[in-house]
């Protein structure tokens, strides 16, 4: 599959224009051409796209790229008809029927070099022996963070991937993605069956990047912070997210009303038009500021964006930093700043909540495919929601969860039954021991969030510790603290991926070391900030 360096260079002029590549882009390229698996961790902004673009039109055959973003979806196949690239297709839930059947024709023919396809799709077995087919030189897994449990964005069809790549014949595997701690990495490799695989990991880094946090004891307060930010030069166009819609709301009433500052407001139940005339504004800097929940950001191209402020403090590192890296990817000065109150982590605990499930609602979705499942082919998802009154995440989860430990199955009618494995193991399925970790490692993950907004050393060696990098220096002349002058004494003895034992939590590695504190990420209980004379080097038997 190797192809030589020169038709890579030839192509990434004349396909794409450039002259040459990012960090980090050519040694993923150089791999995957080379046929070998890889998990590339590049920054956002640092131009993840190409690194499965480029290959897929110089390689034979047809490239599969699996994106859980409609919009991001979109974004790419515009950009590539741009250049004239045509035979690229994405399947999604915006197709009719018809333009389903149209697209999975085209498909067929092994014509199309690129396929976009979300993880969902992948779980109709007739799509995946359409796939089977073709000539798959390359699979990509886009946002690979999804895969894992442990990650800040969990998507359960994504557990599904591993299956696909080995029914396809197992074509060279990258995975991409911005934001994801060790652990996270572990998981991903884990899941795509590509365990022994070295990631490159580029650039967390981004020096152009100012982080301030400022905290306010009320609602008001906030919003005399969000005021002050504005009148005292918080220069361009930028983003500033909120927790829930009604505070998106409410701070985009306040922008008009009292700064006379145009702002549109940006959230998950917008129409599909008011979506697109909100993206337009943004992109052609008629407004100042889109107000918005977490839905808004992912795929928009645009690099002068000047400001990134989080009214609401994120369920984690990885989001924050995810959504303060859309700004300033020109690599001018740009400004991420957090507000947040103590009681923000009430509305994320309350998310976390109502996100896994406990044993009652796995005994309720199993009893009901128990019940129902042999009649007719299975029992549907719709008829399983209505029948066991879950949320849909919920619900998902559970299902993706049986479907991959082989619990349950889908009919080509796609309806879910049970396997004959699940009638003679049922007692396993009660088993969420691995439910019960996640939940308290997600709850460990928002302290994290907090200990970075009160850390009064620099954050941005904070935040490159904890996605497992070191930083040397001193002081990095950019974040709020570094620039009034604190300074942080690393005299604890540990460093950075350290691993360490406590009597309590067993091993874990070290995320942070400071003064006589160290943070540790344990895989039973997450992450925990302990004195350092609590961990020792070595495992003491009692």
């Amino acid at each position: 599959m190797a192809v030589a360096a020169l038709d890579v260079r030839t192509a990434l002029h004349e396909r794409f224009g450039f002259a040459g590549f990012h960090p980090g882009q050519e040694e993923v390229i150089a791999r995957v051409m080379g046929g070998h698996d890889t998990l590339a961790i590049l920054a956002t902004g640092a131009g993840k796209s190409l690194c499965y673009q480029l290959p897929a039109l110089v390689l034979s055959g047809t490239t599969i790229v699996v994106s859980p973003l409609i919009a991001l979806m979109k974004d790419q196949i515009d950009m590539l008809r741009e250049r004239g690239v045509t035979n690229v297709v994405a399947l999604n839930s915006t197709l009719s029927e018809d333009q389903e059947t149209a697209a999975i024709a085209k498909i067929a023919t092994g014509a199309m070099k690129i396929v976009f396809v979300t993880p969902e799709k992948l779980e109709d077995d007739a799509f995946v022996a359409t796939l089977q087919a073709l000539e798959i030189p390359l699979f990509v897994v886009d946002e690979a963070h999804c895969i894992s449990a442990w990650g800040h964005d969990f998507r359960p069809a994504y557990l599904n991937l591993g299956r696909v790549i080995m029914q396809l014949g197992k074509p060279t595997v990258l995975a991409l993605t911005a934001t994801a701690t060790p652990a996270v990495r572990e998981d991903i490799l884990l899941q795509l069956g590509i365990p022994t695989v070295k990631p490159i990991v580029k650039g967390f880094d981004r020096p152009n990047l100012r982080y301030e946090v400022k905290r306010a004891d009320s609602e008001q307060a906030k919003l005399k912070l969000l005021r002050e930010l504005f009148e005292t030069g918080l220069e361009g166009t930028g983003i500033i997210y909120t927790a829930t819609i009604k505070n998106a709301l409410e701070v985009q009433g306040y922008l008009h009303e009292y700064l006379n500052l145009p702002a549109a407001v940006y959230h998950s139940k917008l129409q599909k038009q008011d979506r697109v005339s909100v993206h337009e504004l943004f992109m052609h800097e008629n407004i100042r500021a889109v107000v918005a929940t977490n839905a808004f950001g992912l795929g928009i191209d645009k690099p002068n964006i000047r400001f990134v402020v989080h009214y609401d403090l994120p369920g984690s590192v990885e989001a924050y930093t995810q959504e303060a890296g859309r700004a300033g990817r020109d690599g001018d000065l740009s400004r991420c700043i957090l507000l947040y109150r103590m009681s923000d982590t009430r509305v994320q605990n309350y998310f976390l909540t109502g996100k896994y499930p406990d044993v009652e609602e796995v005994q309720k979705v199993f009893g009901t495919l128990e019940f129902f499942g042999s009649q007719e082919g299975g029992v549907s998802l719709t008829d399983l929601r209505k029948i066991s009154q879950l949320p849909l995440t919920k619900l998902k989860v559970i299902l993706a969860l049986l479907k991959k430990s082989g619990f349950i199955e889908t009919s080509s009618r796609a309806k879910y039954t049970l396997t004959d494995n699940a009638r003679e193991k049922r007692e396993l399925l009660l088993n969420l021991a691995n439910y019960e970790t996640k939940k308290s490692y997600d709850q460990s993950k928002l302290a994290m969030m907090l200990q970075y907004a009160e850390n009064s050393s620099c954050r941005r060696r904070f935040i490159l510790n904890y996605f497992g990098e070191d930083y040397e220096s001193e002081t990095c002349g950019a974040c709020d603290n570094c620039l009034v002058g604190n300074r942080s004494r690393t005299s604890s003895g540990y460093r950075i991926a350290d691993v360490v034992y406590h009597p309590k939590f067993g091993q874990g590695t070290v995320e942070r070391a400071e003064k006589d504190f160290v943070t540790v990420l344990f895989p039973a209980v997450g992450y925990k900030t302990l004195l350092a004379s609590a961990v020792s080097r070595e495992m003491k038997i009692a």
